[in-house]
């Protein structure tokens, strides 16, 4: 996947700060003492979180709209609008890395919306599930390539889609997962099901047709 070079003038409007390597972000630091710093205006904390999250936030609007200068304008605008809004951030119900993910995924419906184009298929979605056979991690685990996994993700319905990035690209739980797409935890598990249902069938044809 094509990323961008992470210097941080490439979020306009920023307030400028000395950038910081991820190798020098101290452990002892979390997100919710960041938070709270930001909030009492160190704004050099906020550089701190962009460091953190960069490539998670930049990785998942990338995949969506699968163009780089267009992932690196809404990655920018997310980045912006979070440092914005920050002091109206509570740590109630699911955490920042939620917060900051539902705005990448209002800023990705959006962006399309101006483009005339439709983002989320209209699915009936039972609240209940059985256990899935495998989870995420073991298909993971497998001999699949890399940007073969990717592909299949590629090529789910926008909300399957949508799932499987949170799950497996920010590491979000089912219930932080439903936060970000206004979802219940059910209707989650759901399309992750049904996901992975598509992905194993996806990639077990890709198999075929190396092996034919």
């Amino acid at each position: 996947m094509a990323r961008p070079r992470r210097p941080r003038d490439r979020v306009t409007n920023l307030p400028k700060y000395r950038y910081i390597n991820r190798t020098q972000l101290s452990g002892k630091e979390n997100l919710e003492e960041l938070v709270e710093r930001v909030k009492q205006g160190d704004i050099s904390a906020f550089g701190r979180i962009y460091d953190r999250l960069f490539d998670k936030v930049y990785g998942y609007v990338y995949r969506q709209v699968g163009k780089r200068a267009e992932a690196e304008d809404i990655t920018s605008g997310v980045f912006l609008n979070a440092f914005e809004k920050i002091g109206g951030f509570t740590w109630q119900g699911a955490g920042f890395n939620a917060w900051i993910f539902r705005i990448a995924h209002n800023s990705v419906i959006d962006h399309f919306r101006r483009q005339g184009r439709p983002f989320f298929e209209i699915e009936a979605v039972e609240e209940t599930l059985e256990q899935p056979a495998a989870g995420l991690e073991e298909m993971i685990d497998t001999a699949w390539e890399e940007e073969e996994l990717y592909a299949a993700i590629d090529d789910l319905p926008d909300e399957q889609k949508q799932v499987i990035l949170l799950r497996l690209m920010v590491n979000l739980s089912n219930r932080e997962i439903g936060e970000v797409l206004s979802k219940s935890e059910g209707a989650v598990k759901a399309l992750q099901h049904r996901a992975m249902t598509n992905l194993r069938k996806s990639l077990a044809g890709s198999r075929r047709n190396e092996d034919g």
